[in-house]
């Protein structure tokens, strides 16, 4: 038995519970309990974290383990006793008393005793005056008990409810529906476009005990949606989503709330996460399909309704499937006659441009690498072999090539030089070339503030949202910059990399700030790394993410920006793990 690494799995476990990824801490129990189904607290844990999920049976069974391993321990007793109320009543009565006893006056627990003694003296009274009648008591709704996921010794906190005194003669008993019940009703009544009803139904159980169930939580935001409430709706199914429900479908619906509100680049990453968790998922195969071809990738576009059409036929698939073939058609047209133009150095260098910025790593390498076989003086091939690796993730290569180009700019400018003093000695030469590199380095210092003002210029222009205008004052900072102004155009690069992040561009915005580190990879900033893994995981690029936000936390962020990163690389953990597990099937 590992008893070592029982322990971290239920430190992990407790981490993710109190970040609110419930799937993910319930999953570390269930290892724990495999690894030590001796071990009561990993049973307890794994109670907590399923009421938590919205699955009160499965709870009872992980109670019921930590109960048999440890029946002295008051806050499982305390949580049995709540979900056994309306079950077995009697030893729900016998784990309360016992609760209470070890852990003192609890209103909750009370109730629940009180209630029990009354029950027992209305069947004697019944008893002795020999009626028919069958008076039951009311069933009253019960909530988990959660002590937050600490260890045994600790008792829970458990949420009080008031008992509202009853008249004395019962007439009816009506029956607690179950969540199942309330959900199954609510369904119908939405098929039936009666949606105000249905959220009445459903409403009363989010505040008792369905409030943890995040199916409960997703048809709540389906009513809302359909009523129009489109602002409830999103913080009703974004809070599903954060309390476990991973389903293709709620990803999908909310893409849909997000996309009528405007927010198109989170509703195409919600359509990305459906189809991680379905890779089958028929509408949101349809969505990403529209997402392709309106990016003109209809390649793509073809691949997703084909899968799409190939699992639920319909005609109106098939119909924008030979739409996207017909512009594939055009655009091979285009470039076969695009071919013929190819023949210049200055074509070839366009076009390994085009492969840079559009992220084709490995052609874009291949063409500056052709290039540089036949034209190794050229600086500008250099540098552009230099941009092309630092995307591809290749620094110290990229570094190489780029002091490579500034060694060949020193060469031509003394080159240059000596031309115009062709009849002097080389001692002099060297003398005035030696003047003029010293002039390039002390370039005026006019360019440097200027390219400063465009810098903070950039900056502002970023908090106000407007990442195109950003982007341009950037790029204009980068160029005035000096070399030996290092810190600005590292700082430059890095805010060209927010605006085109911004601008939803994020393999623009990779290169970018891949570019900045290999300028200076000492320098590199939590907020830099933390930022870049936000673009991968845009890509859906996961593993990558996971690579940066692990850098970025010990970088120097502040308490809320490390919690948010935190956050954010627990759920591409997650992602990375779903991703590799479907490329393996």
């Amino acid at each position: 038995m590992d008893g070592g690494r029982v322990r971290q799995l239920l430190s992990d476990a407790k981490s993710h519970a109190d970040v609110g990824d419930m799937l993910l801490a319930s999953q570390l129990y269930t290892k724990a309990t495999e690894i030590d189904p001796e071990n009561a607290a990993a049973w307890y844990g794994l109670g907590v974290v399923q009421i938590s999920r919205g699955f009160p049976d499965e709870s009872v069974h992980a109670f019921e383990k930590a109960n048999s391993l440890d029946s002295e321990h008051a806050p499982t007793a305390a949580n049995l006793a709540v979900l056994l109320e309306n079950i077995d009543p009697d030893r729900s009565f016998q784990l309360a008393s016992m609760a209470v006893e070890k852990l003192g006056n609890i209103q909750q627990l009370s109730g629940i005793i009180e209630r029990q003694k009354e029950l027992s003296f209305r069947d004697n009274d019944d008893a002795l005056e020999d009626t028919d009648k069958d008076e039951g008591y009311p069933l009253l709704e019960s909530r988990v008990v959660d002590d937050e996921l600490q260890q045994l010794e600790e008792a829970p906190l458990i949420e009080s409810r008031e008992v509202v005194d009853e008249e004395d003669i019962i007439l009816e008993s009506r029956p607690v529906q179950t969540l199942e019940e309330i959900i199954e009703k609510a369904k119908e009544m939405l098929t039936k476009n009666r949606s105000s009803e249905a959220l009445s139904t459903i409403k009363p159980r989010l505040e008792t005990d369905g409030s943890m169930s995040f199916e409960l939580w997703s048809l709540c935001a389906t009513t809302l949606y359909m009523i129009g409430h489109n602002n409830e709706a999103l913080e009703a199914i974004e809070y599903a989503i954060a309390i476990g429900d991973d389903r293709a479908k709620t990803h999908f619906n909310h893409s849909r709330i997000l996309k009528d509100m405007g927010k198109i680049e989170e509703s195409e990453q919600s359509i990305a996460n459906a189809l991680i968790s379905d890779p089958e998922h028929v509408n949101s195969l349809i969505s990403m399909g529209e997402i392709k071809f309106q990016s003109d990738d209809f390649d793509e576009a073809v691949s997703f309704w084909q899968k799409a059409h190939d699992i639920t036929p319909d005609v109106e698939v098939l119909s924008r499937i030979n739409e996207a073939k017909e512009n594939m058609n055009r655009d091979n047209e285009f470039e076969i006659g695009e071919q013929s133009l190819v023949v210049s150095l200055e074509n070839k260098i366009a076009l390994a441009k085009e492969l840079t910025i559009k992220g084709d790593h490995v052609n874009s390498v291949k063409a500056w690498k052709q290039l540089l076989e036949d034209n190794r003086e050229m600086p500008e091939i250099w540098n552009g072999m230099a941009d092309s690796l630092s995307a591809a993730g290749h620094v110290d290569r990229a570094l190489q090539c780029r002091q490579k180009a500034t060694s060949l700019e020193l060469e031509n400018s003394i080159e240059i030089d000596t031309e115009i003093v062709q009849e002097a000695d080389l001692i002099a030469a060297g003398i005035e070339a030696k003047e003029i590199i010293e002039n390039m380095d002390n370039s005026p210092e006019i360019d440097a503030n200027v390219s400063i003002e465009w810098y903070n210029k950039g900056i502002n222009l970023l908090a106000e949202g407007r990442g195109s205008d950003a982007l341009s004052s950037f790029e204009k900072a980068i160029g005035g910059a000096p070399r030996e102004e290092l810190e600005l155009r590292v700082k430059a690069q890095a805010g060209r990399g927010h605006a085109l992040y911004q601008m939803g561009k994020y393999g623009d915005s990779i290169r970018s700030y891949h570019t900045a580190i290999s300028m200076d990879p000492e320098a590199v900033s939590g907020k830099l790394l933390y930022n870049m893994g936000s673009s991968y995981a845009s890509l859906e690029l996961f593993q990558d993410a996971v690579k940066c936000f692990i850098q970025a936390i010990d970088r120097g962020l502040d308490e809320n920006d490390r919690d948010l990163c935190k956050k954010q690389l627990s759920r591409c953990k997650i992602l990375a793990k779903e991703q590799a597990k479907r490329s393996n099937r």
